[in-house]
């Protein structure tokens, strides 16, 4: 199993059943030290997305998800958000969804006030 930190929409148990076909427990509290939390403007839609950040520190959730699991999730969250490997404050290795700087998409997220 690989460890997934989530910091929005794949906190949501029915998004994780719509995505996965199952929801993914309870999970654990960590934090990601060195990024910051922004907004990505989207059709119809305000998704959260991680931007690289010193000094800042994002709050989420720790889950388990197999590498089929991880695949599928790179499908949804698409050209917007790479997939990176971080430690957490845990000291926990753990993949997260961060900023893609060659996404086109980058016009579309507004830096938190």
């Amino acid at each position: 199993m690989q460890k997934l930190f989530t910091y929005g929409t794949l906190q949501d148990p029915a998004t994780q059943e719509r995505l996965l076909g199952r929801t993914l427990g309870a999970g654990s509290a960590d934090t990601l030290r060195g990024y910051r939390l922004a907004r990505l403007t989207g059709i119809h839609q305000v998704f959260s997305i991680l931007q690289p950040h010193p000094g800042s520190t994002v709050e989420g959730m720790l889950f388990e998800v197999s590498q089929e699991e991880l695949e599928r999730l790179d499908d949804y969250e698409g050209d917007a958000y790479q997939r990176v490997s971080v430690t957490l404050v845990s000291k926990t290795r753990a993949w997260a969804y961060i900023e893609n700087p060659k996404s086109s998409f980058r016009i579309h997220i507004e830096a938190p006030e």
